[in-house]
């Protein structure tokens, strides 16, 4: 959990919740990799296609490196009209369709365990994004799919972790003050607040935009500055309070200088010996 106003991560019990309004976004991610896809469905890909994501974090975007799917769960081949196909989660068709203004056909389905790995291309940037297996995902609201931003999500991190990304590659473009990077393409140098609408401006402009809507909901904020919070991932150090060094280690030579230090109030030295005690790592 990482506040912009303290430039610092915070505790859980640091976090508070309030109601916030976000800008809710379905975006298409482009076809790439047609003759895996036509494997996977046993049908024809069209030239234009997309995949669709549902997220309430625009900034994210420019950070995704992969999509996630459940492995069990069906997932639909969708015809919106002669030339264009989408891939959805099969539960979720008519309603996000519907949600579209589109009108469309199931012409296949395959489990989501059929797509690992096949790429799509970013909606913004020359790369590709590929999908990951996640039992974590779920057909409750969206589309079925979950887009990956590993630098700014617990569950996106550890899934590309687990399939081979390395710390080193993991972009990280929002700095400690929660503005972008300067070299960035498009966004460089804005806070991400006000870069939530100019990358969803964006998106349309590319044609990859397919819904957005205010999203009104309880989100994460600083009990300090009372200001929105976001999942960030950092470099964090941890001191061993067992490594014997000289002889003794740090909690033996912390625990004496509590028992020589005279306390006021005194109950104040048994709460910080138990502290040092008791805790395995700092």
């Amino acid at each position: 959990n990482w506040c912009f106003d303290c430039e610092s991560a915070l505790a859980e019990a640091e976090v508070e919740y309030q109601n916030k309004v976000d800008l809710a976004i379905d975006v298409g991610f482009e076809f790439a990799e047609h003759d895996k896809l036509a494997h996977a469905f046993n049908a024809p890909i069209s030239a234009v296609g997309h995949i669709v994501i549902w997220t309430t974090t625009p900034w994210t975007i420019p950070a995704n490196q992969a999509l996630n799917v459940h492995p069990e769960v069906d997932y639909a081949l969708v015809e919106v009209n002669s030339s264009s196909q989408l891939i959805l989660g099969t539960d979720l068709v008519e309603a996000t369709v519907a949600r579209y203004e589109l009108s469309g056909k199931v012409i296949a389905t395959c489990k989501g365990a059929a797509l690992d790995h096949i790429a799509f291309k970013h909606p913004l940037y020359a790369r590709l994004s590929p999908i990951y297996l996640g039992d974590y995902v779920t057909t409750d609201a969206g589309t079925g799919i979950v887009h990956s931003a590993p630098a700014y999500g617990v569950e996106d991190f550890a899934s590309c972790r687990a399939n081979g990304v390395a710390d080193d590659d993991i972009l990280t473009p929002v700095m400690g003050n929660g503005v972008y990077v300067a070299d960035l393409p498009d966004f460089g140098g804005k806070h991400i607040w006000k870069a939530n609408p100019l990358i969803v401006e964006k998106l349309a402009e590319v044609g990859a935009l397919f819904k957005v809507v205010k999203y009104d909901h309880s989100y994460m904020h600083c009990w300090r500055h009372k200001t929105p919070l976001i999942f960030r991932a950092t470099t964090q150090w941890f001191a061993s309070m067992d490594n014997a060094v000289d002889g003794s280690s740090l909690r033996e030579r912390a625990l004496a200088g509590v028992d020589a230090t005279e306390f006021f109030p005194a109950w104040g030295k048994a709460r910080l010996h138990s502290m040092i005690a008791n805790r395995p790592d700092w």
